[in-house]
């Protein structure tokens, strides 16, 4: 009897357990289903007081609603789920301080790349790792791993001070940011890429004295740049992105990269979008799911240029994707930047599989598509940002 007893004892006790981790994938699966953009990793473990909560999140709704449902269901625990970024850290914000820096998976140097971010890019510190490496979100909500040297931390004042600053963004392909107000190559600050950002300083001789986000001055052609805020609230301009994607033609692969330097194919779609103030999602995958649907059977008819073109597999996972140009063809990156067509009939042609297709156009401010100039990482603004878009 008393061995049955424990038994049913013990199915009771495991069942409950059962039920607090069913509560908290259910919470994940409302809050945060993508990994790539929250952090969601909780745990439970049965004690003799109830249940001990632990582990991380981005979320604090999502950890108020784990909470309520357990108070509820009349569930006694102890919650030690901490909320990132970490309270520790006096310093929550970063810019990229070099023109393009590596985000990764995990907190080593030999973790895959999931994506990079280019000069002047505002950034989340969510927490420092052990071995001095942070995690940090970037603007696209996108989380990863960065090395220390790749960024300038900033306090909450001194972001809100560089979001006030008057600064410029490179317009051009990738100029050089120059010791004197000339273009001398043997003195040169650094290498400058496609949308990297630089607080104004002064003018000189045709050139701008720009400043890096680790405070290195120098100085950069007129030509090369242009007013951050002016150009963050530009009209949509299709021959300027397709411009700018034609530049990169032959441009190397990158599983990960997202500069002008190398792309991956959502990088290049990333890249070539913001060289007119327009933040894409990270990845492929997400981008499929924003903007207007069009249908690519009718792309003769229906298809604009600019419109992506999203490729995968015959299961319907999205692996791939393009940007339209005209007559079939388009611009993208598989090996290295390259103009292919959906036309059987042309030489050109690639047999994919094609999903769907958006259109950014006239999607400005819907879900995963955001102005530069509408994102308060860039500006001192309120009552401009719907943080659902991302």
């Amino acid at each position: 009897m008393l061995l049955v007893l424990g038994s049913v004892l013990f199915s009771s006790v495991s069942m409950m357990a059962q039920d607090v981790n069913a509560i908290i994938n259910k919470v994940k699966k409302e809050y945060a289903p993508d990994s790539r953009v929250a952090i969601w990793n909780v745990e439970v473990k049965k004690t003799a007081q109830g249940y001990d909560l632990s582990g991380k999140t981005t979320l604090p709704e999502a950890k108020e609603a784990l909470l309520k449902e357990l108070g509820t269901q009349k569930i006694k625990y102890n919650d030690r789920i901490t909320v990132l970024p970490d309270a520790s850290l006096k310093q929550q914000w970063a810019l990229v301080s070099i023109s393009v820096a590596c985000l990764r998976t995990d907190a080593k140097n030999s973790a895959e790349l999931a994506s990079q971010a280019i000069m002047g890019t505002p950034m989340k510190v969510l927490e420092k790792a052990d071995n001095g490496m942070y995690r940090v979100q970037t603007p696209d909500g996108y989380i990863g791993y960065m090395t220390s040297g790749s960024f300038q931390l900033l306090s909450e004042k001194e972001m809100n001070a560089w979001r006030a600053a008057k600064r410029y963004v490179v317009t051009a392909y990738q100029p050089t940011m120059y010791g004197t107000p000339a273009a001398d190559d043997t003195n040169v600050v650094s290498d400058l890429l496609l949308g990297n950002i630089l607080e104004y300083v002064g003018q000189e001789a045709g050139f701008l004295k720009l400043k890096t986000p680790d405070g290195r001055m120098g100085y950069v052609a007129a030509a090369d740049v242009a007013e951050l805020e002016e150009w963050s609230r530009q009209e949509f301009d299709i021959a300027k992105i397709e411009r700018n994607a034609r530049r990169m033609m032959g441009v190397p692969y990158l599983w990960g990269g997202t500069s002008a330097k190398t792309v991956d194919c959502s990088g290049f779609m990333k890249t070539i979008y913001f060289s007119n103030g327009i933040i894409l999602q990270r990845d492929a995958s997400q981008q499929a799911l924003t903007g207007k649907k069009i249908n690519w059977r009718n792309w003769r008819t229906e298809a604009e240029k600019g419109d992506l073109i999203f490729i995968g597999t015959k299961s319907g996972r999205v692996t791939h994707v393009a940007m339209y140009l005209d007559d079939g063809r388009y611009i993208h990156s598989s090996g290295r930047v390259k103009i292919n067509s959906m036309n059987p009939d042309d030489a050109d042609y690639l047999d994919y599989t094609f999903l769907s297709m958006s259109r950014i156009k006239g999607q400005v401010g819907t879900k995963g598509i955001v102005s530069v100039s509408r994102h308060p990482w860039y500006f001192v603004k309120t009552n401009l940002w719907i943080e659902e878009n991302f």
